[in-house]
């Protein structure tokens, strides 16, 4: 396989993240946002399993605010997504709920041309592409699923 890789001249940058200082490393690019908006799409659970709540709390959230970066939300309808939604106008953020037959058990956060998926099998881990033709077709997709959540 590494053979058939070499053959390929432009590969997406790729990252495994493992431990939570590896995952504030991914988070604190997004407050790097070109493009002023993120794009997450998965189980809040899984993300509040990444970050720690004070983290999030004291600095990663007021950064993004202070820093006017939006966040598009698309999670599954649980008690953790509605107390989300229930501070989006305070923390500049959107939330909706996945359609219930998008089922998804781990989430993706997708800014610039970066996409980070998020998964626990049975570690939680992150895997980082930098590919802005794998960004943009993230975004369409997540951009024709918002359409259909509520």
């Amino acid at each position: 396989m590494r053979e058939l890789l070499k053959n390929i001249a432009a590969l997406p940058d790729l990252e495994i993240g493992q431990t939570p200082d590896d995952f504030k490393c991914l988070a604190e690019r997004t407050l790097e946002a070109k493009e002023k908006v993120i794009y997450y799409i998965g189980s809040v659970e899984l993300l509040l399993e990444a970050y720690e709540q004070a983290y999030e709390n004291n600095y990663y959230i007021p950064t993004r605010i202070e820093r006017n970066i939006l966040v598009k939300m698309l999670a599954p309808d649980t008690p953790a997504m509605r107390a989300y939604r229930a501070t989006d106008d305070a923390q500049i953020r959107q939330t909706r709920a996945l359609p219930k037959d998008v089922v998804m058990d781990y989430a993706v956060m997708i800014h610039d041309d970066q996409v980070v998926f998020f998964a626990q099998d049975p570690q939680l881990y992150a895997l980082a592409i930098t590919s802005p033709s794998i960004a943009v077709t993230m975004k369409a997709m997540f951009n024709a699923i918002w359409t259909m959540a509520h």
